[in-house]
């Protein structure tokens, strides 16, 4: 995974600046990126820039573009916004501002903390050090961003690159994610720093300068340079981003009005599941107003899980919507927003039962691992405490151990399917999903991270056979045939999760890339002109029918999550 940055000119011409020998990052060792030495960069104090990851084409912004003291620096889908605008008056010597244009504040590490994971969010300029930054650059073109009172580097969290990542602290060290090019006018045009990975005005190549032949190549939008695939003898071509934006919305509009289908139980997993697609929606593509509906939900909720405390991972699932928000904008007087889910959590952590007794284990069907771990590793993430990762992972490994066929590569739903036939698109959609919930906040040096990477890449080939011709995997996985009908939310899940890979470098472009585009076929084939969405297989623990007209909130969620890890694909 490529995490480079560049600054981006918005000026119409090079002005010449201040010419400075910067110093105060650690060279890397030879061979990690050319990162061997610094030379003189220069730097217009009264030019606008934008400051734009290359590898996902994404720029630093403020996040909801709020003009308030200590809204977040997020990662977020350039835009025209003056949010995602910065200036760099000098502050003191080789140091320098960086101030957001549309708020006149400037970049800090929040509370002036030097711990690893600090937060950079805006804050009215006050002459501190949290607010000053070095520029400092290598012989290859690339540049660090470096705190002064804490000497670490500013970098996106965990170097995810999907939208409304926070922007954080860290030690400098050779990894890419730290790495920003400096370029003149014309987007995001890679200078050649590293690795070469580049994209145009609106559009990102995949991850390390490479196009798949008979992937995809983003150019400027959605095209596809040799990307279709054969489904049936027909070709398919991913989708433009201005379709999965239409989408999004008028199945986001639909469903809120439809309301909850239990409403004595709006914060159920059901409606848990459509929120946690919502938010995606939201990280995707920086529309506000997505950020708005799941806010105006987890409000009436109050912010509490069913049964608040719960040991259900079913009813925790609400509580991925609340932290999500949370992390939007993470300050201690949004605490409110994840204590229900963070009490629900810490019961289950203080007397954890893992394992898969029906009825008696916390994670005893394999539902459970899209409904509960994104939590527990949000909620690592927020608290910065490691020892929730390490009760994920214990309680993670297992289910899988019990319910996981490694003949074909397919979960079992529960012990009472263990050794049979029965593969339930829904059951492995739901753990492949979760995967990603995990992998999106557990840190890469975790001991189980590579295991969870493994089991995508396993599950995604064992799944990309059973994919039928229109696009969509059916309830019942390896007996298509039994119920014949496309079935939304098994496939939205597993597409989401493909996607994921593609875009994180975890999965081949060229091999999945037609799958993803088949599949979004599938599930727009199933939305209607007013925005329902049909072929939802009802709740329930095994494959079933679904009739063209049946809709459920868990399902748009699942087409959401697919769309919006799409759009980040084809952008």
């Amino acid at each position: 995974m490529r995490n480079n940055f560049q600054l981006s000119r918005l000026s119409s011409a090079w002005v010449v600046g201040i010419s400075l020998a910067l110093m105060g990052c650690s060279a890397g060792t030879a061979g990690d990126e050319g990162e061997t030495s610094f030379r003189a960069l220069t730097v217009d104090s009264g030019a606008t820039y934008t400051i734009v990851g290359v590898a996902s084409g994404k720029c630093v912004a403020i996040a909801g573009a709020s003009l308030a003291n200590s809204a977040s620096a997020i990662l977020a889908t350039c835009a025209s916004s003056t949010s995602q605008r910065f200036k760099f008056p000098v502050a003191s010597g080789s140091y320098f501002n960086i101030v957001n244009v549309a708020s006149g504040k400037c970049l800090d590490v929040q509370s002036k903390s030097t711990a690893n994971g600090a937060a950079v969010i805006q804050y009215t300029c006050n002459g501190g050090t949290n607010q000053q930054w070095s520029v400092t650059t290598n012989t290859n073109g690339s540049v660090k961003l470096t705190a002064r009172h804490s000497g670490k580097v500013m970098q996106p969290n965990q170097g995810v690159n999907a939208d409304g990542t926070t922007m954080v602290q860290w030690p400098s060290s050779s990894a890419t994610y730290q790495q920003f090019n400096l370029a003149g006018t014309g987007g995001a045009a890679g200078s050649g720093g590293t690795g070469g990975a580049s994209g145009g005005s609106g559009g990102t190549t995949s991850s390390g300068g490479t196009t798949s032949s008979g992937g995809t190549t983003s150019s400027g939008g959605a095209t596809s340079s040799g990307g279709g695939t054969s489904t049936g003898g027909a070709t398919v071509t991913l989708p433009a981003p201005a379709d999965l934006l239409a989408t999004m919305t008028k199945v986001t509009a639909y469903e809120i009005q439809l309301g909850p289908e239990d409403p004595s139980w709006v914060n159920k997993w059901t409606e848990g599941t459509f929120y946690i697609g919502v938010m995606a929606a939201y990280l995707a593509t920086g529309d506000s107003t997505y950020l708005t509906d799941a806010t105006n939900w987890a409000t009436k909720n109050k912010w509490t899980l069913l049964g608040s405390p719960t040991r259900s991972a079913d009813n925790e699932c609400a509580g991925q919507v609340y932290e999500d928000i949370f992390l939007t904008n993470p300050v201690a007087s949004n605490a409110n927003m994840y204590a229900s889910t963070r009490a629900s959590i810490d019961l289950v952590k203080a007397s954890p039962k893992p394992g898969i007794v029906m009825n008696v284990d916390d994670w005893w069907w394999c539902d459970a691992l899209f409904m509960a771990p994104g939590g527990i590793a949000r909620l690592g993430q927020i608290t910065g405490d490691s020892s929730y990762f390490s009760f994920l992972d214990s309680e993670w490994a297992p289910t899988q151990t019990g319910l996981f066929d490694t003949k074909t590569g397919l979960f079992w739903r529960d012990s009472s399917f263990v050794n049979g036939t029965v593969y339930w698109s829904r059951g492995n959609g739901w753990v492949l999903a979760g995967i990603v919930r995990v992998l999106q906040y557990l840190p890469a040096t975790d001991p189980s991270y590579g295991t969870y990477v493994t089991l995508l890449q396993t599950m995604a080939t064992a799944l990309k056979p059973w994919q039928q011709s229109d696009g969509t995997w059916h309830s019942d996985l390896t007996h298509p045939q039994t119920y014949a009908n496309p079935e939304v939310s098994g496939t939205g899940l597993i597409a989401y999760a493909i996607a994921y890979g593609i875009n994180h470098g975890l999965l081949d472009r060229a091999t999945y890339s037609p799958v993803v585009a088949a599949a979004w076929k599938g599930l727009a084939s199933c939305v209607d002109a007013q925005g329902r969405v049909g072929c939802i297989q009802a709740t329930g623990s095994k494959p079933a029918a679904a009739a063209a007209t049946e809709t459920h909130d868990y399902g748009v969620g699942a087409l959401l999550l697919a769309a919006s890890e799409l759009y980040t694909m084809v952008k």
